[in-house]
């Protein structure tokens, strides 16, 4: 006898598998209502000007209906437009600005984040899906945008700075570097434009300069561009034209009240025969303009200096603090080349290595700093690149020098020194000892003006029975 039994039209898996389908319709849902009221409420926060006319605007709407909510509307529209009339430039920073850095940090950069990636190939497809590379942050500035990017696992740095071109054209902005803030985590800043296009006028040394911190220009973010003398070497590499003179008479500018003072003295040769310094003759306290004995004999004195303080601060003290009894020389050398690789006297060239080797190794501590200026970025004349602290490359032509001068990876880090337009003199990427990353900048432009008021204005004091007689 078969009992007749009522049979489930859908049998217990399938049964099991609708509700987990639904589940999880209905929280994706729910989690997306969540977002999008976390979404609403921190807009909210982040444009009170627009949220709190709009939910008045509503409240107004349910309990006296839409005559009073349009009313509302009209009120908040004329009292924005007399903020607006009446003081432009607060409306500007408070309302307008913030608005728009929302919105390009949306429609530019997050919207299309997932398609560029994928069509510039930094996407890997994983079981058939692309694998996006979070975008974790976006920064919107004046003239320099900032997004952090976490890294696809196999993914390395020269993955994205060889599609930095490729980057700036997808986005519309002049130029993208790629530098590394951390493991598996990469910086794409993009710039939209040049604040270093314009050129700077020479502004007044400070009364007492910080030898630590002489300002000598300004970075591209805005902010002051120092370089350091006290303890350090500076190297200026660039091709003719490129603004070698405004690097190194910005920071002789930045120095001459403490030359006149005589905390630090300038010890400069110029071996074109005086046509770069020589209208700063005043200012030096030494000036040899050859390349031949006064260079040499110039040289021999700052080595003896060196020796000198070294036995005097052996045991005492570790750093020279620059007086005017005993002050800061600063040896400059406008075309480094035409002392070690153009010579043709290789007996006078050799002494000259040995000397410039022996200054730059052992000359921070007891008060004797070099900056010295190239052209020729070759291996023969920048052997000593790596006994100068900072290193400043203004325009070159080829890709292949930057890392010459400024140090193994540094156009990768973004030092793009050959993509410096010929119509930009002055603008740099500066590398410094202890950082990885390279700053841009731009010197002060100095006039030929300038220079003669430099001398006429902070001539050194004379020192009864020097022996700093200049060399010729």
């Amino acid at each position: 006898m078969v009992s007749s039994r009522s049979k489930d039209p859908f049998g217990s898996d399938d049964t099991d598998e609708l509700f987990t389908v639904l589940f999880l319709v209905i929280a994706k849902c729910a989690w997306g209502m969540i977002r999008l009221w976390v979404a609403l409420i921190r807009w909210a926060a982040l444009f009170p000007l627009i949220s709190v006319p709009v939910l008045a605007a509503f409240v107004g709407l349910y309990i006296y209906g839409p005559w009073v909510a349009l009313k509302v509307v009209a009120a908040s529209v004329v009292l924005l437009l007399f903020w607006w009339m009446l003081w432009p430039r607060v409306f500007r920073r408070a309302f307008v600005r913030p608005l728009s850095k929302r919105w390009r940090s949306w429609h530019t950069y997050r919207s299309r984040w997932a398609q560029v990636c994928a069509l510039l190939g930094l996407a890997p497809v994983l079981d058939k899906e692309p694998v996006v590379p979070r975008l974790r942050r976006v920064r919107i500035g004046q003239s320099m945008d900032e997004l952090g990017v976490d890294l696809v696992f196999g993914q390395t740095l020269a993955d994205w700075s060889m599609r930095s071109e490729a980057l700036a054209h997808a986005f519309g902005v002049q130029s993208v570097t790629v530098t590394l803030i951390g493991p598996g985590r990469v910086r794409v800043s993009l710039r939209r434009a040049d604040e270093l296009r314009q050129p700077l006028s020479l502004p007044s040394p400070a009364a007492a300069p910080d030898l630590a911190n002489l300002v000598i220009g300004s970075g591209e973010n805005g902010a002051p561009w120092t370089v350091r003398v006290l303890g350090r070497h500076v190297l200026v590499a660039g091709l003719m034209g490129a603004g070698k003179g405004s690097v190194v008479w910005s920071i002789l500018s930045a120095l001459g009240p403490a030359i006149h003072n005589g905390r630090v003295q300038a010890w400069v040769i110029d071996p074109k025969g005086g046509m770069e310094f020589g209208q700063g003759t005043a200012l030096f306290s030494k000036f040899a303009y050859d390349t031949g004995e006064g260079a040499l004999a110039l040289l021999r004195d700052a080595a003896a200096t060196l020796t000198r303080r070294a036995n005097a601060l052996r045991g005492t003290s570790r750093q020279h603090e620059p007086t005017p009894d005993d002050p800061l020389i600063l040896v400059v050398i406008d075309e480094l080349a035409s002392l070690v690789a153009y010579q043709t006297d290789r007996k006078v060239a050799n002494e000259v290595s040995q000397l410039l080797a022996l200054i730059l190794s052992q000359g921070r501590a007891v008060g004797v700093s070099v900056i010295a200026a190239v052209q020729d970025p070759s291996k023969e004349v920048v052997n000593l690149r790596q006994l100068f602290p900072i290193r400043i490359g203004l325009r070159f032509a080829e890709a292949g020098q930057v890392d010459m001068i400024l140090g193994s990876g540094a156009r990768a880090a973004g030092a793009m020194c050959d993509q410096i337009p010929d119509a930009l003199p002055g603008v740099a990427y500066v590398m410094e000892d202890g950082h990885a990353t390279p700053t841009r900048a731009r010197a002060f432009h100095v006039t030929d003006t300038d220079i003669g008021q430099l001398a006429r204005t902070y001539a050194p004091p004379v020192v009864i029975g020097s022996d700093d007689a200049q060399h010729e």
